[in-house]
């Protein structure tokens, strides 16, 4: 259903596991470094922003005639937490969209932990903050979060075609499928930025204090709505997006289902189908495990389905993302000696 969700039979085992080895060092580290600046009192806003970029990551919008993209959210979690307490939410909500709605394969969650959750947050973090410079005016700090959110969504989606191709999966050459990739994720990146040029603003003209040192930079002294104001008006709106705007989301393949599945007129598809066993015994796993399998409720009506899963998502985010920064909060050098 969502861009750049690998699927099972995309990877081989061998590589599928050193992918999840390499996401699982990368995930300990992020745990490591977010535990030693943690702040306590963003444990619930962690949650709700989790819950946020699970809704929205629900409403594809299209790019092209046939063809749709949404929201990545790496970029939007590093401005706002930090490029090591968004790592780890993006592979909470990359986790409960694997496990409940079977979306992205069980084999592929390195791949997708790394190319939707780790390279964006760290690789957006680090561009924004420089393109924003020491002192900058509204005008470069904008920039900064419309380039930045650009690169670090195209940089993870050019990553896909070198793990497939690693794989042996491709039916043409690697710089073709790279090229495709690119080119429609640049469309899926145009609009991912401007999401995320909006929400800054939002948090800019409210909140700018939830910005970090920009707002120092920035000298924007003054508190505006209180954190816990901030905290319910990201909540309402990802319960609105997951119950509500959902239904009318863009039914269009999304980009890297629709570079997969097509090629040149009269062509083979651009990735080989055949499925190894590990990956057919994942897929089958995933069937008979997943209580909300595509986002449908099984026998309900259709519309019913994916209100009432956006509804279940968003809140099971919500929750593990909480008990992530609980955990975190309770392992915390500075929370422990202030006890």
């Amino acid at each position: 259903m969502l861009a750049m969700h690998m699927a099972n039979e995309l990877l081989t085992p061998t590589v599928a596991a050193a992918f999840i080895l390499l996401a699982g060092c990368v995930l300990a580290f992020a745990s490591r470094q977010t535990r030693r600046a943690f702040d306590p009192t963003r444990v619930p806003l962690m949650g709700v922003l989790g819950a946020f970029v699970f809704a929205a990551q629900m409403v594809n919008f299209p790019i092209l005639p046939g063809t749709s993209g949404h929201l990545g959210g790496g970029v939007l979690l590093a401005i706002l937490l930090g490029p090591h307490a968004a790592t780890l939410v993006m592979a909470a909500i990359l986790i409960v969209q694997c496990l409940i709605f079977q979306d992205g394969g069980l084999l592929a969650l390195g791949t997708n932990i790394l190319n939707m959750g780790i390279v964006p947050c760290y690789l957006g973090s680090v561009l924004f903050h420089v393109l924003a410079g020491a002192r900058p005016a509204a005008g470069r700090l904008y920039a900064a979060v419309f380039v930045s959110t650009l690169v670090g969504m195209v940089i993870g989606a050019a990553l896909v075609p070198l793990e497939v191709g690693l794989s042996g999966r491709l039916t043409v050459p690697l710089r073709e499928f790279l090229a495709v990739m690119v080119g429609l994720h640049l469309l899926v990146g145009l609009g991912e930025a401007i999401i995320t040029f909006l929400v800054v603003g939002y948090v800019c003209r409210v909140r700018p204090r939830l910005l970090g040192t920009v707002a120092d930079r920035l000298h924007a002294s003054g508190k505006g709505l209180s954190m816990a104001s901030v905290t319910v008006s990201f909540a309402v709106v990802a319960l609105l997006l997951a119950g509500l705007v959902s239904l009318y989301a863009s039914s269009a393949p999304d980009a890297l289902e629709s570079v997969a599945s097509s090629g040149p007129p009269g062509a083979a598809p651009r990735i080989a189908t055949d499925a190894s066993p590990a990956a057919e015994r994942a897929s089958d796993l995933q069937q008979r495990a997943a209580p909300l399998p595509d986002y449908q409720v099984p026998g309900w009506p259709a519309a019913l389905g994916t209100s009432i899963s956006g509804l279940v998502g968003t809140a099971v985010t919500l929750a593990v993302v909480w008990l992530i920064g609980r955990s975190l909060r309770r392992r915390s050098p500075a929370h422990d000696h202030a006890h």
